[in-house]
């Protein structure tokens, strides 16, 4: 029976626009946390609806070191991967998972009209690529989750993580809208009840198609992640590094010999932080 893998973030969750409610605001994040908890709840009960009978929840979101569910409000059905600093990018996923989930995601750095796009930092990193292919948070996730063969089926946030989405997969995998993005921090949402509905919807027929849709295809090696900072002084601690080349005074590349290992070396840095 599925063994599903959920991986969160907190930009793409229903109602959140702001960058305060993702950890700036305290009365603002805490209402984020409860719908993040919510839209997860909805992801869970979604894939247990379709036969799920593991499921594996990583809460993702940096600003709070892997601690933003509302714990007490978790549905019962899953395990929850909580807390930090943690030891690889996508804890506990293995080969064993059938599909992968990613709820709240949002559209990588520059995509106009994205409810707070940004590519791991808002406030430090321009862009990233992976061997010359442009990629943000969603691609990191599904190329980690394709080094053990298991597919991106399912994001949920608003319409361009939606499009970035059928862009990185093909069209393969499914979204669940859960709002319209205007500008950086404004958005057309859906209630509450109606995004849930629709996220539990999506859940159920992920699982269902799951077994139809083929993970990415992971980068030959040597596979090669660069890094562009926004200012030099943030590229600093690198220069002395033997395992890493600077391109120039603010752009690093790690080069591994798989993709999950190119992850871990940058993600390393930030386990925690």
């Amino acid at each position: 029976m599925p063994r599903i893998y959920i991986s969160t973030d907190i930009e793409g969750v229903s109602g959140v626009t702001q960058e305060s409610q993702s950890f700036a605001d305290p009365g603002r994040y805490e209402a984020a946390r409860m719908s993040l908890t919510r839209d997860v709840n909805a992801a869970v009960l979604g894939a247990r609806d379709a036969g799920a009978t593991e499921i594996v929840v990583l809460d993702g979101h940096g600003a709070n070191a892997g601690y933003n569910f509302c714990y007490e409000e978790l549905v019962d059905g899953a395990r929850y991967q909580l807390g930090g600093p943690r030891t690889t990018f996508l804890e506990g996923i293995d080969e064993g998972f059938d599909a992968l989930f990613c709820v709240g995601y949002h559209a990588m750095a520059g995509t106009r009209g994205a409810i707070l796009d940004h590519t791991q930092s808002s406030r430090a990193i321009v862009d990233m690529w992976l061997n010359g292919q442009l990629i943000g948070e969603l691609a990191m996730t599904a190329y980690a989750a394709a080094h053990y063969g298991v597919p991106l089926t399912l994001v949920t946030g608003d319409d361009r993580a939606a499009a970035e989405t059928d862009a990185l997969t093909g069209g393969t995998a499914l979204a669940a809208i859960v709002k319209q993005g205007a500008k950086r921090q404004s958005a057309l949402c859906l209630a509450p009840g109606e995004a849930r509905a629709l996220i539990r919807q999506r859940a159920a027929e992920a699982v269902r198609q799951a077994a139809s849709i083929p993970p990415l295809r992971c980068p030959a090696p040597p596979v090669e992640l660069k890094v562009q900072y926004l200012r030099t002084e943030m590229a600093e601690g690198f220069w002395a590094r033997p395992d890493v080349e600077m391109l120039d005074d603010r752009t690093v590349v790690f080069r591994r010999d798989n993709v999950l290992d190119v992850m871990n070396a940058y993600a390393g840095l930030h386990f925690g932080a």
